[in-house]
């Protein structure tokens, strides 16, 4: 047995136990409260004694706001999140036209991707990093892209948490992420010091992150870092700020951490009106990789999975013109497109528009490399 499974025996999150029978709907409404609030949620638990014919809205429709909490979805009766890795009712105990395998399952592929992955622009060559909690290394959905892992701080270095793999799936998962070849450098590091948000393990995460591209081959330089950490008022944010800055002119783009864009996104579920004027990234109503194996569904995916699933898209985009990378402020003039490019519709809003940010960089880099041969042209002349 490996060390990582190991720990997880060990710790009792992975379990040869039988499934919990949930025999009731106010129990299966009080699971995100049991064990590790907002990590199993529906998670190997038997469903099947129960009749949730009727409760078609628990299960799916828009959610009222961006982020609805434990707490919320018991009172709302919602339930926004299962696993592979549930024993559901029978059919005809399930809502009309609902069935939670199939909604997984059609929820894996970012749709909005399948144009540009189609056309080879799957991230390959392309390196994104990620700031965030310790990942399980060894799912299938992202294995073969880690090209790099550290844990950071007092953390055990053979443990694993919820969000690593699902930031992970959201950029660079085989079938979940936006950039399925791209190349993955992970750094671990606890956001809480002593209780308190703070920036300490995380800004040591930057510094070995930029000491590690530095010494990367031209070709395999880290391009863009995701890190869904952090609020603006963490102790020691202003050393993560100035060292953000150093990435950004060591040629890595910066997504979230509370740099630059951080209320400029927004998630969405591409099938419910999205009404706010940021720009939508369709990562609620989505399946990521689960952490302790499988695949979890989820109705409201955060803030925190935007990032990644820009990146992912941002690695797509510049595959194959390295040459915009020579841009100065190239970080920023993405950002631009991002925002000039998005599709704007009554029914969504503001949306990210994958395609037309790939265009809009293969143009820039087109024009940059006619330019070069005038250049010579008239060098030779």
């Amino acid at each position: 047995m490996n060390k990582i499974k190991q720990f997880l025996y060990a710790k009792g999150i992975l379990t040869n136990a039988p499934y919990k029978k949930i025999n009731s709907i106010n129990k299966l409404l009080k699971l995100p409260f049991e064990n590790t609030p907002n990590y199993k949620r529906v998670y190997h638990v038997d469903l099947s004694g129960l009749d949730l014919s009727k409760e078609k809205d628990m299960f799916t429709g828009p959610l009222p706001k961006d982020y609805v909490s434990p707490e919320d979805t018991e009172k709302l009766r919602i339930v926004t999140n299962w696993t592979t890795d549930v024993i559901w009712p029978v059919a005809d105990k399930l809502p009309p036209d609902f069935n939670p395998i199939k909604e997984l399952e059609s929820a894996k592929t970012p749709t909005d991707t399948i144009k540009l992955h189609k056309s080879g622009k799957t991230g390959k060559g392309i390196s994104i990093a990620i700031i965030d909690q310790r990942l399980n290394l060894e799912h299938p959905e992202y294995a073969d892209n880690i090209k790099y892992y550290s844990v950071f701080g007092p953390w055990d270095k053979n443990g694993i948490d919820y969000h690593g793999s699902l930031v992970s799936g959201c950029a660079v998962g085989h079938t979940t992420g936006t950039a399925p070849d791209a190349d993955l450098y992970y750094f671990a590091a606890p956001i809480l010091v002593d209780g308190k948000q703070d920036r300490k393990y995380i800004n040591e995460a930057i510094r070995k992150l930029l000491e590690t591209n530095k010494a990367l081959p031209e070709n395999d330089k880290i391009r863009f870092l995701s890190c869904s950490w952090g609020g603006p008022k963490d102790k020691g944010v202003d050393k993560t700020k100035m060292l953000f800055d150093e990435c950004e002119k060591n040629g890595i783009m910066v997504i979230g951490g509370s740099y630059k864009e951080m209320s400029t996104y927004v998630p969405y579920d591409k099938r419910y009106k999205n009404k706010t004027n940021r720009i939508g990234i369709p990562t609620d109503g989505k399946t990521t990789p689960f952490w302790q194996g499988g695949y979890y569904y989820t109705r409201q995916g955060g803030a925190s999975s935007t990032f990644p699933y820009i990146a992912g898209i941002l690695a797509c985009a510049t595959q194959g013109n390295a040459l915009f990378f020579t841009r100065q402020n190239w970080p920023d003039e993405l950002r631009d497109i991002i925002k000039r490019t998005a599709t704007n519709s009554p029914e969504q809003g503001l949306v990210i528009n994958p395609d037309g940010i790939a265009q809009a960089v293969a143009k820039i880099t087109k024009e940059m490399e006619k330019q070069i041969i005038i250049n010579k042209s008239k060098q030779n002349e």
